[in-house]
């Protein structure tokens, strides 16, 4: 049997996933802990296996590059492109970001478990992991900086999540 593979064109799935559980977890009512963490969850480890299907496509043929560009939108005669890059060190680091985010969310949902902003802690979690997966898989500048940008805020976020104590 061929090992999982995965084209680049659906490598924007693996900052999307987390991505997807952040806006889950910003929308969701403060009583559905269990389910903002179990999306956050299940969207990491989603991640870790597209990450997994793409290290093995990237190591398939070391020497390839895959890229995958698309038109953000059009300006004039020309378009502002972004684009995404598959290939050995790229998939390595999103295993290995995916994997060690993936023991954070489910580390923290035991440490965070009488948090009363248990919600919000996991919304931020996700929002962080989507940006560093995004700075990762970027083919542009502007989309590494648009990551950079949210990774920055993120850590913003989760630095200053316990703003109420005074330690």
């Amino acid at each position: 049997a061929e090992a999982m593979s995965l084209p680049v064109h659906l490598l924007w799935l693996v900052p999307a996933l987390p991505l997807l559980a952040a806006g889950i977890g910003a929308f969701a009512p403060d009583t559905a802990r269990r389910a903002t963490a179990g999306s956050a969850i299940a969207a990491m480890a989603l991640s870790f296996l597209l990450s997994c299907g793409a290290l093995a496509s990237a190591l398939r043929d070391p020497a390839v590059h895959a890229v995958h560009n698309f038109a953000w939108f059009d300006l004039g005669h020309g378009a502002l492109r972004l684009g995404l890059v598959l290939d050995p060190l790229t998939a390595l680091m999103c295993v290995m970001v995916t994997f060690v985010g993936l023991l954070i969310f489910v580390f923290s949902t035991g440490y965070m478990a009488e948090d009363a902003n248990f919600k919000q802690f996991f919304c931020f979690l996700s929002l962080f992991g989507a940006a560093m997966l995004g700075l990762l898989v970027a083919n542009s500048l502007l989309l590494l900086f648009v990551c950079w940008e949210l990774v920055g805020l993120a850590s913003y976020l989760l630095i200053g999540f316990w703003f109420h104590k005074p330690a």
